[in-house]
């Protein structure tokens, strides 16, 4: 066997590998998010009627032996709800840990970060049945604060290039992309100049030097919101009624490949166009991200860790063991 097809066998091998891991990390991911939401939505089920009583009054339910915060199912969902949160951690001691390291992508790791992030309060919220006091309530919203910054964080990690070489060529790289679907969509004959002007509209660099980087983060949330809106526009300009109350107005795809050829390409266009005039402020935003987001999480591991004492110590649970 030559070089090459040896090289070009193992490079295929090692493709298939990696996209196996990833389709099993992607379902992995989704079915531990679906089996919490059903957990979720069943105890919220079964305890609506306790969780709205007022505080002085669920004494007196038949179920306040297993929703109290120390009840069987309570105290069950606190430990799971705090080890989920300690799990965490486990994204960054991969980067420690090579046997953690071997285990799935950088982005699947930040994707089961963000999860468990956001399950853990919430099921944490159910612990504590929606009564948030003392020691254990500013541990409760300092993790709400934890879980909310993580997601943020994600959002501004998704809008970094990532790239072996340095950002200024994934700079030159994304721009080089911008020009090539600005051509392909010069070529199109359906909508006029001026309607796909306003759909391509982004702030120009110049406005984005200018303002500080929470204005920034703020523009391009608003800016990814209004970017189905403007999809939804192109479609209702091109379609008729029918195709426009089969696609929701818009929102859904319509059955017209060149109309949505088209609208793939302005999505695009915009994503790479937003990218490129707020790397900088990304950068920034990302950096004072980082200065945040890990003193709430030490913060909420000190006060989990009192609560957790506290509670052992007074005899107020048992861990659920017996």
């Amino acid at each position: 066997m030559s070089m090459s097809l040896l090289q070009s066998t193992m490079s295929a091998e090692s493709s298939a590998r990696t996209s196996e891991t990833t389709t099993l990390g992607y379902r992995i991911r989704v079915g531990g998010a679906a089996a919490a939401i059903l957990l979720l939505a069943l105890i919220a089920f079964y305890g609506a009627n306790y969780y709205v009583l007022p505080l002085d009054q669920r004494p007196y339910s038949e179920k306040h032996e297993l929703l109290k915060p120390g009840g069987a199912i309570g105290l069950k969902l606190g430990i799971i709800g705090t080890a989920l949160f300690f799990v965490i951690f486990l994204y960054v001691l991969r980067k420690v840990i090579p046997f953690l390291g071997r285990w799935g992508t950088a982005r699947q790791w930040m994707d089961f970060h963000i999860l468990a992030g956001v399950f853990a309060p919430i099921i944490i919220a159910f612990h504590a049945s929606f009564k948030f006091q003392g020691i254990a309530g500013v541990a409760f919203w300092i993790m709400v604060a934890v879980a909310l910054s993580g997601v943020m964080g994600r959002y501004l990690y998704a809008q970094i290039p990532r790239s072996l070489n340095a950002a200024e060529l994934s700079l030159s790289e994304m721009q080089f992309k911008e020009r090539e679907l600005a051509e392909a969509l010069a070529g199109q004959c359906l909508y006029s100049t001026e309607l796909l002007n306003r759909s391509l509209r982004v702030p120009t660099k110049e406005h984005v030097r200018g303002i500080g980087g929470l204005r920034a983060l703020w523009e391009m949330l608003v800016l990814d919101m209004e970017l189905p809106l403007r999809a939804a526009a192109l479609r209702r300009s091109a379609c008729g009624m029918g195709e426009m109350v089969l696609s929701l107005g818009g929102i859904l795809p319509t059955g017209d490949d060149e109309v949505e050829h088209i609208v793939r390409l302005v999505r695009g266009k915009v994503w790479l166009s937003k990218r490129v005039v707020f790397l900088d402020q990304t950068h920034k935003v990302f950096h004072l991200w980082h200065v945040i987001h890990r003193p709430f999480s030490d913060a909420f591991v000190t006060l989990a860790i009192i609560h957790i004492a506290v509670v052992l110590g007074l005899g107020f649970g048992s861990l659920g063991l017996h």
